[in-house]
């Protein structure tokens, strides 16, 4: 009996590399074993304003597994992967969702290594840039280095030093737990919900195995990822650190 994964990608003005992200997608699944999984792509798009819609619809149109779900207002990447993830348990029935970033950062040849080691028994497969094997572009500028590194270093003193990565944006998680995790009351809406979702299910008790990656920089546009992020990342953290505490007074 195989299992349902479902494969996340959140769009907002990504018509240059929506397509070749898609398209090396296809490719990788092509190498996994269709008895044992059914890979399917779930585009989720946050109203944008160039020609993503359209490069969606072609996507469809090449190919049976990609689904498309809009929303008529940017809400935020946390808000967006929080829908499609309600979706995908909902309406797909999916088994597995994976989070995965439109622009290239992440590599497909890194699935069929997530999905063997959830066949060996992990319930969180997470991509980490932080282990012996793991990178970020050494050309990266001295402030993007230092919003990854900071805001990931104050997430693991603040909650927990079992992990290396927790900000990282590819992961793979089974959905019983995301149903126990109660997607709805995630604390942030943006970027800072990767930390929150990350700890929820290392309380839920989830065995979360980590593997190296290699992250790359994206090849066009800049980064959506606010300098404002690595503040709501403190703010999350000392909340979940506050309200680990009043637990266990309790």
């Amino acid at each position: 009996m195989f299992e349902h994964a479902v494969l996340i990608i959140p769009t907002y003005n990504e018509e240059h590399s929506l397509a070749s992200t898609v398209s090396d997608l296809e490719q990788v699944f092509q190498t996994i074993d269709r008895a044992r999984y059914q890979i399917s792509v779930l585009i989720f798009d946050s109203h944008s304003t160039d020609g993503t819609v359209d490069v969606i619809r072609s996507l469809q149109q090449q190919y049976a597994n990609v689904y498309c779900l809009t929303e008529p207002q940017k809400t935020g990447l946390g808000a967006a992967y929080i829908q499609a993830m309600q979706f995908a348990m909902q309406e797909m029935h999916a088994d597995i969702v994976f989070e995965f970033d439109a622009d290239g950062s992440h590599q497909p040849k890194y699935i069929p290594e997530m999905l063997n080691i959830f066949f060996q028994g992990a319930d969180v497969v997470v991509g980490s840039r932080y282990i012996p094997g793991g990178s970020i572009p050494k050309d990266w500028a001295w402030h993007r280095q230092c919003l990854s590194r900071c805001g990931n270093w104050i997430a693991r003193f603040f909650l927990t030093w079992q992990y290396k990565d927790f900000t990282s944006g590819l992961r793979g998680t089974r959905t019983h737990w995301l149903k126990q995790v109660l997607l709805d009351r995630l604390l942030s809406k943006h970027y800072a919900y990767k930390i929150h979702l990350f700890f929820a299910l290392h309380l839920a008790g989830a065995k979360i195995v980590e593997i190296p990656i290699a992250f790359i920089d994206r090849k066009h546009d800049r980064s959506k990822c606010p300098a404002t992020n690595v503040f709501e990342s403190l703010k999350i953290v000392l909340l979940l650190r506050w309200r680990r505490w009043r637990q266990r007074q309790v």
